[in-house]
């Protein structure tokens, strides 16, 4: 994983707690607008990333801070300043699984944006999971615009050709086979994530093509909430994401058949670089790239013709 990035001072961020509908506390930061005279009156909760600390991502809430926003970013259940007490081997008592990201923690922070500010329009920069994860929410009927990146649900045929057997290799034989055999799964030690409680561990490692499947019995109606949404969204992808394939992208755009989609495929050597990846588009030297125009899309009214109607 890349090194956090701290939040700059012009934004004042704050911290707050967030309780779920199950009453697990979360910790996130708040962002408000730099120049309250300059609000817009849109929250943007940002979705962090499976394994990706919301520390990650503070640089790009205080861009939009300063852009008029107020932003929110929070960790999950397991995940850094949300983790429990006692840090990695802890994990192994946290009973959770990757599609309570969304059903109880990113619709409790959904909620909390909405309570907290109730004349704001709400909006939601889902990265990778987290943005697939924002449809399951109960609350995500609140949501009037969801920029989604790299966004997809880890099934392993939808990986980068090339890249796909050390994909496989990695997050569904070694992750599972480690989490089996210690209870969570040591992403920090290895280098490749944070660390992971078990359930989330195992339902990534499944990779099934039907999300469906992985929910199984827990929550029969999330991915029919997700079919009724009915909001503007934007998907994003780097052209070199080995996750967030165009098959990918497709597969969870799938999941979406009340939204108006348009998509935007950033390409590196479109803008002089080597590599974007699927974290890049978060780091400070893709700002010139990608954060004005993400910007100027969140702020835009909703409707229909915020996309394009499938």
């Amino acid at each position: 994983m890349p090194p956090a990035e701290p939040p700059t001072a012009r934004g004042r961020p704050t911290d707050v707690a967030v309780e779920c509908a199950d009453g697990y506390r979360l910790h996130a930061r708040v962002f408000p607008p730099a120049d309250p005279a300059a609000a817009r009156g849109i929250t943007v909760v940002v979705a962090p990333a499976t394994g990706a600390k919301a520390s990650y991502y503070w640089r790009y809430a205080a861009f939009l801070s300063d852009a008029g926003f107020r932003a929110v970013v929070a960790d999950y259940r397991g995940i850094g300043r949300s983790g429990p007490a006692g840090g990695g081997p802890a994990l192994r008592s946290l009973p959770v699984r990757w599609h309570e990201w969304g059903t109880l923690d990113l619709d409790a922070v959904l909620g909390w944006a909405r309570d907290t500010a109730p004349g704001d329009r709400i909006t939601v920069v889902g990265h990778s999971f987290g943005g697939f994860a924002t449809c399951l929410a109960p609350r995500a009927t609140t949501v009037s615009r969801l920029l989604l990146v790299g966004a997809q649900h880890a099934h392993w045929a939808d990986y980068r050709r090339g890249r796909r057997l050390v994909m496989v290799w990695r997050w569904h034989l070694v992750m599972p086979a480690l989490t089996a055999v210690l209870g969570r799964f040591p992403g920090r030690r290895l280098g490749w994530t944070e660390d992971l409680p078990a359930g989330v561990a195992f339902d990534w490692a499944r990779g099934r093509a039907d999300f469906g499947r992985t929910v199984g019995g827990a929550d029969p109606g999330a991915l029919r909430r997700a079919a009724a949404l009915d909001l503007d969204v934007l998907a994003v992808a780097a052209g070199d994401d080995p996750f967030a394939t165009p098959r990918a992208t497709a597969r969870t755009l799938g999941y979406l058949t009340s939204a108006r989609v348009d998509h935007w495929l950033i390409e590196p050597e479109d803008h002089g670089l080597d590599v974007i990846g699927h974290l890049g588009l978060f780091h400070d030297r893709l700002r010139p790239v990608f954060w004005p125009r993400s910007a100027d899309w969140l702020g835009a009214e909703p409707g229909p013709g915020g996309g394009a109607r499938r």
